[in-house]
């Protein structure tokens, strides 16, 4: 098989055209982005053609360099009227045969068509609990699990009460009642900083682009955050990997440090059992019956674990290469969930058998730290990370990949959040030891100048902050993608013509709702294999 010599993603010569060209049904992939490429390869190797369904015509710019329309026989632009999309959806040549998530947009548009089109999915009527941490958390409470104190604010004053009404001494959490990752989320100590969070948050837009018309205040809860990658199948759930997370406090703020994979464990009284269980019932709580999710709970050792949200859609950033890179990929994410979606869950179905028998849930042969990168300071590059620090960094016997696109000139920022974040190092390896002294390594060489050479000019090619994407980044030796070019690359040829024609037709007059169905707009270039060779 190309995947066991070339890696994760195959390229276009390696797709089985005419496993496609055979089969009568398409699978729906909504918001392809992210880390929903993992499931676009994934389903290219086993000669699935698909559809692309943009929830909207504009993509967030952490998520756009990610967008590829190549693989796609169509691409419909959802316009806000989930009934026609479905109607262009069944209309095509090609039966739907599945509709699934590719990212956190394309998650509440997913469910829809999936329940208008009666395909499996996780239905609408607990969507708002899926994408909304307030309701997530007090569905919860009705179920009588274990949730955070909380309360949704429409204004500063409101949400300073009640961080004061918690209790003297008592940090909370303020954040977006939508958002990914550490994206405007803010650990405040003290009624003023709370304002301060709050007015931030109310004043923008979450991670998606929605506009921030409430802010989430919670308690902050004690202990070690987790995450759990479930991949479900008819209220059946399959944990596919176990994470554990560190941050780092930075000011008012704190970024992620490193991600780290977990060996699994069944054993009584083992924190992997007693997380596992918890995050199972929530699924089943938040009406999570079908698909890919990944759950972050805190753990204490008094109390046990706590969700802080749980999310109905794949594990994001470079998790399921990596995870693939450890534990084999028939164990990736993105492996089991095509599997369950396309071809009736017949792997994921044996795994859950087996797991009741005895068997562990995953096998790790390898441990991974991703490494979000920090700098501890504002300014100028005067050298890219690479040409300072590349050498030694690809030297280290665990190094796997590294992003970090940053440029001479290039604007850097203390790091407060993913967003801020310079990029990321993966590094894997047999011996935990190892990975985690080389991680150390370069950690102490971040402190030291040894990674961010700063310029004293105020002059900067990139006046706002560099968003930290999902796409792939620089692969190493072990690196489950083909490796780019050296210089970022432009778009392809199809891709520029099918924004091109997209942009045309949604600015023209025949985009009127006179002229043109609400339901969506539909995409698809033809006269193109010539330049794509």
């Amino acid at each position: 098989m190309p995947w066991a010599t070339a890696g994760f993603h195959p390229v276009a010569a390696e797709w089985p055209q005419m496993a496609m060209e055979q089969r009568a049904e398409v699978v729906v992939v909504v918001d392809p982005y992210g880390s929903g490429r993992f499931l676009v390869d994934e389903l290219l190797l086993r000669g699935w053609p698909l559809v692309a369904v943009r929830s909207s015509s504009e993509v967030h710019e952490s998520l756009s360099s990610s967008w590829d329309p190549t693989p796609f026989e169509r691409t419909l632009v959802h316009c806000g009227d989930v009934l026609g999309t479905a109607r262009s959806l069944r209309e095509g040549l090609k039966r739907p045969v599945a509709v699934v998530a590719g990212s956190e947009p394309g998650a509440e548009l997913a469910d829809a068509l999936a329940e208008v089109l009666s395909l499996r999915g996780n239905g609408t009527a607990l969507s708002r609990c899926r994408q909304d941490k307030h309701y997530m958390h007090e569905r919860l409470r009705d179920c009588g699990l274990a949730a955070c104190a909380q309360r949704r604010c429409g204004s500063v004053r409101e949400a300073v009460m009640f961080a004061s009404e918690l209790g003297p001494g008592r940090s909370v959490v303020v954040k977006p009642c939508a958002s990914s990752g550490t994206d405007c989320v803010f650990k405040c100590d003290g009624s003023e900083a709370v304002a301060d969070a709050a007015a931030a948050v109310l004043g923008g837009r979450d991670s998606a682009g929605r506009r921030n018309d409430a802010v989430l205040v919670q308690e902050h809860l004690q202990g070690t955050e987790y995450v759990v990658d479930c991949v479900s199948l008819d209220g059946q759930h399959l944990v596919t990997a176990i994470w554990a997370c560190q941050k780092a406090r930075i000011g008012s703020e704190f970024a992620y440090d490193r991600t780290t994979t977990v060996p699994f464990s069944s054993e009584e009284g083992s924190i992997q059992r007693a997380i596992c269980e918890y995050v199972f019932q929530c699924l089943a709580a938040l009406g999570v019956h079908t698909g890919a999710s990944h759950t972050k709970v805190v753990y204490s050792e008094t109390q046990g674990p706590c969700l802080v949200k749980s999310c109905p859609w794949m594990h994001g950033l470079v998790a399921p290469a990596v995870w693939a890179a450890c534990a084999g990929r028939e164990q990736a994410q993105a492996y089991l969930l095509a599997d369950a979606l396309a071809e009736g869950g017949m792997v994921l179905s044996w795994k859950l058998e087996a797991i009741g028998m005895g068997s562990p849930a995953y096998e790790l042969a390898n441990y991974s730290i991703i490494l979000d990168l920090q700098c501890h300071e504002d300014g100028i590059l005067a050298r890219s990370v690479e040409e300072v620090a590349g050498e030694w960094i690809r030297a280290l016997s665990s190094f796997w990949m590294m992003k970090c696109d940053l440029e001479p000139g290039d604007r850097i920022h203390r790091a407060r959040d993913r967003l801020t974040s310079p990029g990321y190092i993966v590094l894997i390896g047999p011996d935990p030891a190892i990975v985690e002294q080389e991680a150390a390594v370069i950690r102490e060489a971040e402190r030291n100048g040894q990674m961010y050479l700063l310029s004293t000019s105020t002059s900067s090619k990139t006046p706002t902050p560099p968003a930290c994407s999902d796409d792939e980044g620089t692969w190493g030796k072990c690196g489950l993608f083909l490796p780019p070019v050296a210089a970022p690359r432009d778009p392809s040829p199809r891709m520029r013509a099918l924004e091109a024609q997209m942009a045309n037709l949604l600015s023209s007059p025949s985009a009127s709702p006179e002229l043109l169905p609400k339901a969506c707009a539909e995409f698809v270039l033809d006269g193109l294999d010539g330049i794509l060779e």
